[in-house]
């Protein structure tokens, strides 16, 4: 049984103003495979880091992507957890996009 969840996926956009430079978020929500990606080892294999918790969402076509957020009913988008874009691969007919609850772990930590 393969298992789709919604996610939001937000763009970031620079715009570049007369004085400073300001982010300008956009979201779109779509359909994802995901995968908690957890062991030290798998981590550092496939990222060269350690996190407190990664996961991979496999969706159809191509996607960019610069945050990833699970959707909360009755929260607006713009309000949910950011959660970091670790690396997106592409592929002929999905994307994976790799992302972290952002808490990287070194060995100091895990004594």
């Amino acid at each position: 049984m393969v298992r789709f969840i919604p996610l939001v996926i937000g763009h970031k956009e620079q715009v570049h103003g007369t004085l400073d430079d300001t982010e300008k978020w956009t979201y779109e929500v779509v359909r994802a495979h995901v995968t908690e990606v957890n062991g030290a080892q798998v981590q550092t294999n496939m990222f060269g880091k350690q996190y407190a918790m990664t996961w991979v969402a496999r969706t159809h076509g191509n996607v960019t992507a610069d945050s990833v957020s699970f959707i909360k009913n009755g929260v607006p988008d713009e309000q949910l957890e950011k959660l970091k874009v670790i690396q997106v691969r592409k592929h002929a007919t999905r994307t994976d996009i790799y992302f972290s609850n952002d808490m990287e772990v070194n060995a100091d930590e895990l004594e």
